[in-house]
């Protein structure tokens, strides 16, 4: 083995000791290998220089934007690219209000990709993952320039997107570089900024569902993702105050810590480490919106941090259970799931085979929540039940930043948001904290007195 090949990560939140590199991991034993190569901070009008210096003249750049993003930064961007040629595509809303992350925008992307020698996305969420599948796809390299730090995208080796009416993650190549200019996402609206911050709350959750699901499942888990991202978390998870008032150097602190979740994700082959029950219940009502072609309710990351503080309350709810109990829960529990899933249908009818197959896949892991869940239940309590944070924390957090705590504040719909608690565990076929709640039948209960 080459002495290079094994890093010595002492700190884990310096991101240079990650980026670019092939490395033994000390927390699980298995190499890993990081391919961000770089993120850069630097102004908007030095990028021409940054790409120039990696790939060279004369290169063919899709500048990917939407209509707000080009006027943000990617109108500069364009006539910054002095060594290269920039063809902007400018996608616009198709009966929507703005762009968000549907198939069909993917297949206009598409139609120009002949010759393109690279891929710059300027934008956030939409637009990133837009950029990467199609990258991925035409194995083009992807650079990001984030508009706003609003989500982990941007160094994540996924994409999301609908299509047929649900929401689907795919595994991507990450963006080979992230270049940011701390003026463009200080200046961002502050709801994206507060996204951000709000989805960068999962991470405990996300990391203790996965646990919970290797526990089960024997899946594997390394404890590398969720400490490199601790590091990062504590210089602003209790600093709201100045989120709001656009302080640099926590709104740069929050950009390095979504960046290191998306990091995190590389390192676990997954989106498990950032992703668990809190982003489905967010998942669920972006493909209801989309279905009943009406806007999103808020921005990814807020109902995100809505699902965190839900998955708060369950965490809490299950951490005085005994063993017997559980054991007593599960086999008395009985639950019709073929009414569950009939009730997934009536709500997206237009995904009723895609949702079948899904749902399939979902019984039998169910079958080994029901097996194991009562021998594990201990290791549980002990491994992963500890990693998250108590709901008047969650509270707190949110409420310093003045993002929302409850659906209610973004959703009128009383019987939509009771569903998206309910049944949005069967739109992805992994464990979550949504599936052990149920099992042992409190999540009801819990949605009961959440909603009322």
């Amino acid at each position: 083995m080459p002495r290079n090949f094994i890093i010595n990560l002492k700190v884990y939140n310096f991101m240079e000791n990650l980026l670019g590199k092939r490395f033994k991991c000390k927390e699980c034993g298995e190499i890993h290998k990081v391919n961000v190569k770089d993120i850069k901070y630097g102004s908007l009008d030095e990028i021409d220089e940054f790409i120039f210096n990696i790939y060279g003249k004369d290169k063919k750049i899709l500048v990917l934007c939407d209509e707000i993003t080009y006027q943000v930064a990617g109108k500069s961007i364009c006539e910054n690219l002095k060594h290269s040629y920039a063809l902007p595509l400018i996608l616009k809303p198709r009966n929507e209000k703005r762009v968000t992350a549907k198939y069909e925008y993917i297949e206009e992307i598409k139609k120009i990709i002949k010759d393109i020698d690279l891929i710059l996305t300027c934008g956030t969420g939409t637009i990133t993952d837009l950029g990467k599948f199609t990258g991925n796809k035409y194995k083009i390299p992807v650079i990001s320039f984030p508009t706003a730090p609003s989500m982990n995208g941007f160094t994540s080796p996924v994409s999301a997107y609908i299509k047929d009416g649900v929401k689907i993650t795919v595994s991507v190549a990450p963006c080979e570089y992230v270049y940011i200019d701390e003026n463009v996402i200080t200046n961002a609206p502050i709801e994206l900024i507060k996204s951000g911050f709000a989805d960068s709350l999962a991470k405990s959750f996300a990391n203790a569902d996965w646990k919970i699901s290797s526990i089960i499942t024997d899946e594997k888990f390394c404890a590398l993702p969720l400490k490199i991202v601790s590091n990062a978390e504590k210089k602003y998870i209790n600093k709201g105050e100045l989120i709001k008032k656009r302080n640099k150097k926590v709104i740069k602190d929050i950009m390095d810590g979504l960046n290191l979740g998306g990091i995190s994700m590389i390192i676990a082959g997954s989106s498990s480490p950032a992703s668990g029950g809190e982003h489905l219940i967010s998942h669920f009502l972006d493909m209801y919106c989309c279905q009943n072609k009406i806007e999103p309710f808020s921005f990814h990351g807020l109902q995100v941090g809505i699902g965190v503080y839900i998955s708060s309350l369950i965490y809490d709810s299950l951490k005085n259970f005994k063993t017997d109990e559980i054991e007593k829960e599960l086999k008395k529990r009985n639950i019709d799931y073929n009414e569950k899933f009939e009730k997934l249908c009536l709500i997206f009818p237009s995904s009723k085979n895609l949702l079948k197959k899904i749902f399939d896949q979902k019984l039998k892991v169910i079958q080994k929540i029901k097996e194991k869940l009562p021998l594990r239940w201990e290791e549980i309590k002990k491994e992963a039940i500890p990693i998250v944070y108590l709901p008047f924390e969650i509270e707190t957090y949110l409420k310093k930043a003045e993002c929302p705590l409850n659906l209610k504040e973004i959703c009128n719909n009383k019987k939509l948001i009771k569903n998206s608690i309910l049944l949005s565990r069967f739109i992805r076929e992994r464990i979550t904290i949504l599936d052990i709640a149920d099992e042992i039948g409190i999540l009801e209960e819990i949605v009961y007195n959440y909603v009322k």
